[in-house]
């Protein structure tokens, strides 16, 4: 999907905001675009929507370490392992109303949120030049997926929050928080919408555009959050009837040759659309390396990878001759696995494929010639037993979906031999799932649970696991802790973590006994129960000077 430029919401409202002339003085530009004429053809509807999918991804899967990283170190399976005073490592110390980063999250889910409603606003209207009303609807509906995906982030990261339906024209300083009822109730029109319109996955003409199935499974989620189970388990039995989608079981893909197994092919680059044979993905944030609206790309890889390339053994050699293609390229550690997600989730079974030496490198072969452990392994041989790394940034595991291992793009390569990079080598240059097959059976999981049907929630977990080569459990072992294991096996550094904890209010509680920067491991840093909750940004309350948009409880 080609990325496009808009007039942004601030020359929106310069535009916009002003006196009401009468209807005759009105100018409307017919050589340059203006609010006026920028709404009108398929072309530029299409054009806006495809702008919805940009900024989503710039903020969820392709921003930088206060971003999308925040989803997963701010958990229960990672961590800050810069210091434990290092940006969002104490949420006592960091989480204030005054703090930059829920002013980021904030201000970025809205601005979509505004640009979904113009679309929505305005693509009926009599001027619209679009005369098939099923294309029409399908645009309409893919705006009105993206008002509900980021309803759901704010409801689920600040509680009842302004809802706003309609394009803003004019500067406004009087919002007022909604119940959280009404903005689930909202998500869920909006969704049921997109559910009638929005096409199957065998009508798409181009990869990564929504489905009815994101829709359902989107519903799912919402309907959970409202404790609406049987129809939870409704959306999402939608997606797993439908014989479109299937979990991966065989290998597949560009590399199902290599050494690996089928959840290892989910991850290699170029796999995770239907054209790679796979089934299982739902809806993919696309990227394009070296192309004009590529995207920006993941840089998973920068923040998971430690930091092994600056390792030195006892003889003050590099054990490495750099960032290397074939142990993840140029990680930098700024965040790391909690002993939880690296040890605790897999002490179950021993068989399951999401924890082979394939997904989890937990050891690698020291490849510096000068160095005394040239060929030894650096866990095995003891090489870095002592080595003074508090905060594990220079080792803890390499996570096979984190980088495109012994897979990296040409141009990052600086000896084809070693497999030596430069430090371009810090994305994972690959699209991204933002939901798939797998999730959906533990929703569903989640959903019987919720119903008290044990026996079912099971099942669906059991069909996770059996994909996953693991041993089968029984109903008696179910429960929200472990449906939150089970995600953390197949969704770990996918999910956005934090929310999956938020909405089931067991952040302060899963993160204060597994975060080593929480649990005196590694520090003793403060999370309460309030933080469940972020602050309501500070700015946003002192601009909105004519009506009140209350703190949340704990905040001053």
């Amino acid at each position: 999907m080609k990325r496009f430029k808009l007039l942004s919401i601030a020359l929106l409202f310069m535009f916009l905001a002003g006196c009401n002339e009468q209807e005759w003085l009105k100018e409307v530009p017919l050589d340059f675009y203006s609010p006026e004429n920028s709404y009108k053809t398929y072309n530029q509807f299409n054009s806006a929507v495809a702008r919805l999918y940009e900024s989503t991804n710039n903020i969820v899967m392709w921003s930088d370490f206060n971003g999308n990283s925040m989803y997963h170190y701010c958990s229960d399976i990672a961590y800050n392992s810069i210091d434990p005073t290092n940006n969002m490592s104490s949420y006592t110390d960091k989480l204030k109303p005054e703090s930059g980063d829920p002013l980021y999250f904030w201000q970025g889910y809205y601005r979509i949120v505004f640009d979904a409603n113009v679309i929505i606003g305005r693509i009926d209207n009599k001027e619209t030049e679009i005369s098939d009303a099923k294309i029409k609807n399908q645009l309409k509906a893919e705006a009105m997926f993206f008002r509900a995906f980021m309803y759901r982030n704010l409801g689920i990261h600040f509680g009842g929050v302004p809802l706003i339906l309609e394009e803003i024209s004019e500067p406004r300083r009087n919002f007022v928080r909604a119940p959280i009822e009404d903005i689930w109730k909202q998500c869920i029109s909006d969704l049921d919408f997109a559910t009638i319109n929005l096409p199957e996955v065998t009508e798409l003409k181009e990869d990564g555009r929504l489905t009815k199935a994101a829709a359902y499974q989107l519903l799912t989620e919402i309907y959970i959050i409202t404790k609406n189970y049987d129809a939870a388990i409704t959306a999402a039995s939608k997606i797993i009837s439908n014989t479109n989608y299937s979990l991966m079981t065989k290998r597949f893909g560009k590399d199902k040759d290599k050494t690996g197994d089928v959840y290892w092919d989910l991850f290699r680059r170029e796999n995770q659309n239907r054209k790679s044979g796979n089934t299982e993905s739902i809806w993919v944030a696309q990227y394009e390396y070296n192309k004009e609206g590529g995207g920006g790309g993941s840089l998973l890889t920068r923040n998971l990878v430690p930091l092994y390339w600056y390792l030195k053994g006892s003889d003050g050699q590099n054990m490495f001759i750099g960032p290397s293609s074939k142990y993840g390229g140029r990680g930098i550690g700024f965040m790391s696995a909690t002993d939880y997600l690296l040890k605790d989730v897999w002490k179950i079974d021993t068989t399951d494929i999401r924890n082979s030496k394939n997904n989890i490198i937990r050891d690698i072969r020291v490849d510096n010639p000068k160095s005394k452990y040239y060929g030894q392994l650096i866990v095995a041989s003891g090489a870095i037993k002592d080595y003074p790394d508090p905060w594990k940034r220079s080792w803890t595991a390499i996570f096979a979906k984190s980088a495109p291992l012994n897979d990296f793009p040409i141009e990052t390569i600086i000896d084809p031999v070693t497999g030596a990079t430069n430090t371009g080598a810090n994305k994972t240059f690959r699209d991204h799932a933002y939901m798939r097959l797998a999730e959906t059976f533990l929703l569903r999981a989640e959903a019987y649970l919720g119903k008290g049907d044990k026996t079912n929630a099971a099942n669906d977990i059991n069909t996770v696991r059996a994909r996953a080569n693991a041993k089968q459990i029984t109903s008696s072992i179910v429960d929200i802790d472990f449906i939150l294991d089970e995600r953390a096996r197949e969704l770990n550094f996918e999910e956005l973590r934090i929310y999956t904890l938020m909405r089931l209010n067991k952040l302060a509680e899963r993160v204060k006994k597994y975060d080593p920067m929480y649990n005196g491991v590694m520090a003793n840093n403060g999370v309460e129960a309030y933080h469940n909750l972020w602050p309501i940004p500070q700015s946003e309350i002192e601009r909105n000077t004519e009506a009140v948009l209350a703190q949340n409880p704990g905040y001053k």
